[in-house]
This record gives C-alpha cells, sequence and structure tokens, in this order.
C-alpha cells in the first residue's frame, strides 16, 4: 500500500500531533476512508505527556472528581500520565488528596469487560474515566460503560485522542483530534460503504492497536 501520510498537529498544542492516510479501511463495525495514527501520542514519552495535559485540563475546568482511568488499546501510559496532572494542585483543588488508579481492561470469551476481585475496588462507587486512542462509531466505548456500570462504577467522562463522535450515550467526549482535524473524513456503516459499491479493495484492517495491510 503506498499511501500518502499526513501529520495534523493540535492547534493547541504543535507538539502534539496525528497521523492520517486516506485509503479503504475496515474496523469491527465500520468502514473507513481514513486510517488515523496515534502511535505517537500513546508510545512517545514526550507527546505523551503533552496530551494528557490537554486532556486532563477539560476536567480540571469543568471541577470533575475522576477516581479512576480505564485504559483501552494500549493507552496506559497515556492513563498514567493523565491521572498524574488529573492529581495535580490547581486552583480548584489546592490540596489533592486522592489516588487516581489507572487500569486496563480484561476481557471474557464474548468481548465484555470484566474485572478480577483486586481491581473491583478500583471501579465500584468510583469516578471512571474510560480512555480510548480513536472512536468511530462509539460501540467500543458503550461497552466500556456498560462494564463500569455493572461493577458499581459511575462514567464521570470519556477521552480520546481522536473522536468522530461529539457524544456517546448523552456524555461529551473529551478528544484532542476530532474529525474537523481531518477534512473529509467518514465512518460508514458497512453496507453503505461507497467504496465497497465502486468495487475498491480493502487496503487494511484497522483497530485501535494499528493495521493490518490486506
Amino acid at each position: 500500500m503506498d499511501k500518502p501520510i499526513y501529520t495534523i498537529t493540535s492547534d493547541r498544542d504543535e507538539s502534539v500531533f496525528i497521523h492520517a492516510m486516506p485509503g479503504h479501511f475496515i474496523s469491527s463495525s465500520t468502514h473507513l476512508n481514513y486510517y488515523i495514527g496515534t502511535s505517537d501520542i500513546k508510545h512517545n514519552h514526550s507527546v505523551s505527556v503533552d496530551a494528557a495535559m490537554l486532556m486532563a485540563q477539560y476536567y480540571v475546568e469543568r471541577n470533575i472528581n475522576v477516581n479512576t482511568v480505564l485504559c483501552l488499546y494500549e493507552t496506559q501510559a497515556l492513563g498514567a500520565y493523565l491521572a498524574h496532572e488529573l492529581s495535580r494542585p490547581n486552583m480548584l483543588n489546592p490540596n489533592p488528596d486522592d489516588d487516581i488508579y489507572v487500569i486496563g481492561p480484561e476481557y471474557d470469551a464474548v468481548g465484555n469487560i470484566i474485572f478480577r476481585d483486586n481491581l473491583k475496588k478500583h471501579i465500584s462507587g468510583k469516578n471512571v474515566i474510560i480512555l480510548i486512542s480513536c472512536i468511530t462509531s462509539g460501540k467500543t466505548v458503550e461497552r466500556a460503560m456498560e462494564s463500569v456500570c455493572y461493577y458499581g462504577g459511575c462514567v464521570a467522562g470519556v477521552t480520546s485522542i481522536f473522536s468522530a463522535k461529539d457524544k456517546i450515550r448523552e456524555i461529551d467526549v473529551n478528544t484532542v483530534f476530532s474529525k474537523e482535524d481531518v477534512p473529509g473524513y467518514e465512518a460508514y456503516a458497512p453496507h453503505d460503504c461507497p467504496h465497497c459499491k465502486a468495487g475498491e479493495k480493502v487496503d487494511a484492517i484497522a483497530n485501535g492497536y494499528g493495521y493490518s495491510l490486506l
């Protein structure tokens, strides 16, 4: 696959960036005309720290209390930086005294998120942020929200690096990049994909971990 790759920087911090590659990509529930690359924010220390500062600002400004960050798709490092920023003193909370926990998901045989007994205490009765790299249809986040509720937690927010959705189940998505930052970005239901209708081959299978060429 020989496709151009575009670098898109945040208008709030030019050191924070993603990559966008045009093509025909499929995920578990949608077809996409762009693959959004978030690896630098997830895996590059300096970029990740700066992105976490942007993400934390949303919760600090709204004085939203956070106890746990639930990290999906290799966002644990980013989640740790986000927790660090949220636990720092600020004008609204000059003396924070609550620890913020950072946990990753475990999935059962049918794809439901489960929490072992040693982690339940970080969900039950806690305000939980769901952190994810990319949101397209929002179905992955919805399942995570359901799991948090099953275990007695409260979803205090949804945060992403890139999101094609403004809201998920009436909760505003706190995102660094939106589809407005990627002109022409579209996500299609499989039966409505114009690339498929035009007979264009699929370039790659994509998910929150990356993409695999076909």
